[in-house]
């Protein structure tokens, strides 16, 4: 027998699910933009597609990719992390004056490693015991870092560091850079973290809601701490292959690398309200901001151009993302 009443249903429902579609409007901004770049950028120049360029685009992206992991467990949460760039860079100026004067690596490079580690301990503390703004907190880390760096080198670049430390940032593994290799090797680490461990699903838990959080039982206080630590282990991280790729500890580096790591993590659909996202989406979201200022490079669009275009990424994307929200509401 014809139903009347399903038939109706059936002829009314749209072939469209409007809902659907605003909820996937990053990814469909993500890679229909990245397939846009690609074509575009290969049509203004042939050299965008070579072997050589793809391996130039990835030893590029491999510093905002490291610290981006550790912006992607921030975001999730909830929180933020501006200090990055001048964490990164005060890990590399301190590792640098070591190895300067001691000429030992090791030392240099964990003295390095501890102290982006230290920066994240107080910014998690002060957030999560102090309960200060994300925001407030990081921007004023971010100074301190800053000012730290400039006191460790005198505001001088010291560039007497030892060669087998700078093959860290300009070596090659069977053709591949080795910021390259120790860039997949984070990547692969903070998906499984993420999305495999307890760690991570409590990530996700108090960026959803912090205080449904705290009643199922979650430390939330220890887990942000811990976000932190490990984002400043990772700008550390990435401050010292940037010093190791340079061949020289330069306070002054990575000034807008806050700004580009949250717009990649941004772009690749991590909300800024906290609660969704994940590494695979921040290593398209990487790829695309990499590719997009390699072609603009390659084409010979400046550098103020290149800031104009990644501030109007950022507002189409935090756009998407908060239309996405309205609409599951």
């Amino acid at each position: 027998m014809y139903d009347e009443r399903a038939g109706n249903t059936l002829k009314n429902k749209p072939l469209i699910d409007m809902n659907v579609v605003y909820k996937n409007a990053p990814k469909f901004f993500l890679l229909g933009s990245l397939v846009v770049v690609i074509i575009v950028m290969t049509l203004l120049n042939s050299r965008f597609l070579t072997l050589g360029n793809i391996i130039n685009i990835s030893r590029h992206m491999s510093i905002n990719m490291i610290i981006a992991v550790g912006m992607t467990f921030c975001l999730i949460s909830g929180g933020m992390d501006l200090s990055v760039g001048s964490v990164g860079i005060t890990a590399g100026c301190l590792a640098g004056m070591i190895m300067a004067e001691t000429r030992n690596i090791p030392l240099a490079v964990g003295a390095g490693m501890l102290s982006g580690m230290f920066f994240g301990y107080v910014n998690g503390v002060v957030i999560a015991k102090l309960r200060v703004n994300p925001f407030v907190t990081t921007l004023a880390t971010m100074t301190i870092a800053r000012g730290v760096a400039l006191l460790i080198t005198g505001g001088n670049i010291i560039s007497d560091l030892p060669d087998t430390f700078n093959i860290i940032g300009v070596g090659f593994v069977y053709g591949i850079p080795i910021p390259v290799i120790i860039m997949v090797i984070i990547v692969i680490l903070g998906h499984l973290l993420l999305s495999k461990t307890e760690f991570g699903l409590n990530t996700y838990a108090i960026g959803g809601s912090e205080k449904a959080a705290r009643l199922a039982g979650l430390k939330n206080d220890r887990i942000i701490i811990k976000i932190y630590i490990l984002s400043g282990f990772l700008a550390a991280l990435a401050g010292i292959i940037l010093t190791a790729r340079v061949v020289s500890a330069q306070p002054n580096l990575m000034m807008t690398t806050n700004l580009d790591v949250i717009a990649a993590v941004v772009v690749g659909g991590t909300s800024l309200m906290g609660g969704s996202g994940s590494i695979v989406s921040t290593v398209l979201g990487s790829t695309l901001m990499a590719a997009l200022f390699n072609g603009l490079n390659i084409v010979g669009v400046g550098y103020e151009w290149q800031l104009v275009v990644i501030g109007t990424i950022l507002i189409v994307a935090v756009s998407l993302d908060m239309l996405s929200r309205k609409k599951d509401i």
